[in-house]
């Protein structure tokens, strides 16, 4: 029989022994997390970090950021599988200059991540690693890798902050994006000298600019068709483009447009659709570029239209639905004769006005406001 002082003491030892679960599960919990910014500049360091001794040892999310390698020196970073138990890294991973590792494998459990920088790693052929990240909430920053011919590893991605990839030499395609679906400020491609086509982008939002620039390979813009809006677009120096196809969904942009140092370009197809350009409609220095027509639906440019040094170009036919413009500078067009387009546009403009913001000059013909008015608007031979 049980007496009766025996049952508080059994009570207090259930007390006790709870409190002591409950203290050791928390000490557990808390031996799970690393708090602080951490740089690995060797393998050994690495090594060290997730040794049974080391700092990362039972640690399975970091809060802080992560850096591999180094801005200003090179690494002899090999391997990143010991990351493999890492579950969340609450900043950034910024992997630099690490010309011996060839694999990013390790870092398969991370779904999110608030930036990712890759750079300057010559042997990386791919990005296989981030398999799962399907947020990344900032900048993604992929440049300067020698070797990196797909982005395949980031075929779960489905969000960017910001996208740049640059200067990744051997790049030919955008394959491992297919999921990529929203960038809420810019994405640039830039300068990858032997890229060749973006069509795996299923892109149905760019928040603010679209920069694609230096491109010498690329063959159109096939991969942005679900874009229907966009702040600013920029396309120049990309001298196997001929057209513009893949921007034929585009309807508005909020801010401007500039088209320039395209050789190849020979027309405006892609931008039938292009209804409203809120700033400026930049369109210089396209040698081959022989028509405008595609811009029939085009009613208003708030900013400047500016056309200057396309030599090929003989007529301004397709901007005779445009009500609306701020300014005017038409120029350096060797061979441009006809000015017929404008005639619709200059009868709404009133000549003392607009006087200041008409620069008509160095085409093969200059028509005045006047002339636009009364229907002089071809050279006669």
């Amino acid at each position: 029989m049980i007496k009766r002082n025996q049952r508080p003491s059994k009570l207090k030892m259930k007390v006790i022994l709870s409190c002591f679960c409950i203290i050791f599960f928390s000490i557990q919990i808390c031996a799970q997390v690393y708090k602080g910014n951490l740089q690995f500049k060797t393998q050994e360091e690495i090594n060290k970090a997730f040794s049974t001794s080391g700092k990362l040892k039972d640690i399975t999310s970091i809060e802080g950021y992560v850096i591999i390698g180094d801005r200003t020196s090179r690494s002899n970073i090999n391997s990143l599988q010991l990351f493999s138990k890492i579950t969340n890294i609450k900043g950034g991973i910024y992997i630099f200059s690490n010309p011996e590792l060839k694999s990013l494998q390790g870092f398969e459990k991370l779904t999110s991540l608030q930036e990712l920088e890759i750079i300057a790693n010559s042997q990386l052929k791919n990005l296989k690693g981030f398999d799962n990240v399907i947020a990344i909430k900032e900048l993604c920053k992929i440049t300067h890798n020698s070797s990196l011919i797909s982005l395949k590893g980031f075929n779960t991605l489905k969000t960017v902050g910001e996208f740049e990839l640059f200067l990744n030499k051997n790049l030919k395609n955008c394959d491992g994006l297919e999921k990529l679906s929203h960038i809420k400020t810019n994405f640039s491609i830039d300068d990858n000298e032997n890229l060749e086509t973006i069509a795996s982008l299923k892109l149905k939002e760019i928040g603010n600019v679209l920069s694609i620039k230096n491109n010498h390979k690329l063959q159109n813009l096939q991969g942005l068709e679900h874009i229907k809006k966009i702040d600013n677009l920029v396309l120049t120096s990309n001298t196997s483009i001929t057209t513009l196809k893949g921007l034929n969904n585009l309807k508005s942009v909020t801010g401007g447009i500039l088209i320039r140092g395209n050789s190849a370009l020979v027309s405006l197809d892609g931008l039938q659709n292009l209804q409203n350009i809120n700033d400026y409609l930049d369109i210089w220095l396209n040698k081959n570029l022989a028509s405008v027509s595609q811009l029939k639906s085009l009613t208003k440019i708030g900013g400047e239209l500016h056309i200057a040094e396309n030599k090929a170009l003989k007529t301004l036919i397709g901007l005779e639905n445009i009500k609306t413009v701020g300014s005017l500078s038409i120029r350096d067009n060797l061979n441009l004769n006809d000015f017929c387009a404008l005639t619709i546009l200059s009868k709404s403009i009133e000549e003392k006005v607009f006087t200041t913001k008409f620069d008509v000059k160095y085409n093969k013909f200059n028509p005045t406001i006047t002339d636009l008015k009364k229907g002089k608007c071809v050279a006669i031979n």
